[in-house]
C-alpha cells in the first residue's frame, strides 16, 4: 500500500492543498446499485479520494457490506441481513444483477488504490464482535493505515481505537451538538463526522483546534457545496461523485 494513501496523509495533503477530500458515499450510486462492486468501481474510476461503505455481519459471522438492517430496499429478498448466511445473500439480487459484497472484496478492490471509509452499523441492532472481525481483517489486507472506521455508537467508535490505535476512527452526528469536541474526545476519535447541515464554521474551528479533522455527509447539491465551500471540512461524501467532485478541484 502507498504510504500517500494512509488516512492521515490523505487529510494532510487535503489540508495543505485548501480542498476536501471526496469521497464516494456508498460509491457511486447515482449510476450504480449502491454499496456494489460496480459502485465502488465507478467512484473509484472518476478520481475519488475515499470509498465509503457499510458493514454488518451476516447469520454466519461474515462481515457484508450493505446499508439497511434490512435487505428488503436494495436487494430482491426481504428480511434482517442478521438472518441471512453470506451464502444466502450472494445469491440475492442488488441491483443489475449484482450481488452483495464481502468486506474482503471491497479491500480488494480499493487496496492500493483509494482510501477506505467503513460505517459499522451498531444500532439500532447491535453486532457483538463486529469490530474484531473488522480489525482482523484490516490488519489481513495490510489497509490499517488506509482506512477509517466511523459510526453513529460512538461505544463502538471507542472500542475499535482501543483494539488498533493504528485506525483513524470517527463519530457520526446528525445534529448539532453544543461540544462537539467533548464528543470527539469521549469516544478517542480523530474525526468529527456530521451531516453537512450540522455544520458551521465555528464547528470546523473547534474540531481543528483540537487537532481532528471535519468530515460531512452527504453533498449532493448546489446548497451543499456551497455551504461547504464556507465552513471548508476536510472531507465531504456524496452519492454524485461525477457532478461534485469538480466542483471541488481546483
Amino acid at each position: 500500500m502507498r504510504s500517500s494513501l494512509s488516512v492521515s496523509a490523505l487529510y494532510r495533503r487535503a489540508r495543505e492543498a485548501g480542498a476536501p477530500l471526496v469521497g464516494g458515499h456508498r460509491g457511486n450510486p447515482a449510476e450504480h446499485p449502491e454499496n456494489t462492486l460496480a459502485s465502488f468501481r465507478s467512484a473509484i474510476e472518476l478520481g475519488v479520494d475515499m470509498i465509503e461503505c457499510d458493514v454488518h455481519l451476516s447469520a454466519d459471522g461474515e462481515l457484508v457490506v450493505i446499508h439497511d438492517h434490512t435487505i428488503d430496499r436494495t436487494t430482491s429478498g426481504s428480511g434482517l441481513v442478521v438472518q441471512h448466511t453470506l451464502a444466502e445473500l450472494h445469491d440475492l439480487d442488488a441491483g443489475g444483477g449484482e450481488r452483495v459484497p464481502t468486506l474482503g472484496e471491497v479491500c480488494r478492490l480499493a487496496q492500493g488504490q483509494v482510501g477506505l471509509c467503513i460505517e459499522t452499523k451498531q444500532i439500532p441492532i447491535p453486532y457483538p464482535g463486529l469490530e474484531e472481525k473488522l480489525i482482523a481483517q484490516l490488519r489481513e489486507f495490510d489497509m490499517v493505515d488506509q482506512t477509517a472506521v466511523v459510526s453513529f455508537h460512538h461505544g463502538g467508535v471507542r472500542r475499535v481505537k482501543e483494539l488498533e490505535p493504528r485506525l483513524a476512527v470517527g463519530v457520526l452526528e446528525g445534529a448539532r451538538p453544543i461540544d462537539p469536541v467533548a464528543i470527539l474526545r469521549s469516544a478517542g476519535a480523530d474525526i468529527y463526522s456530521p451531516h453537512y447541515g450540522a455544520m458551521d464554521p465555528e464547528l470546523v474551528e473547534q474540531v481543528h483546534a483540537a487537532g481532528g479533522v471535519v468530515g460531512v455527509w452527504t453533498v449532493d447539491d448546489a446548497a451543499a457545496v456551497a455551504w461547504c465551500q464556507v465552513c471548508k471540512p476536510d472531507s465531504i461524501f456524496t452519492n454524485r461523485p461525477r457532478e461534485i467532485l469538480p466542483q471541488f478541484r481546483a
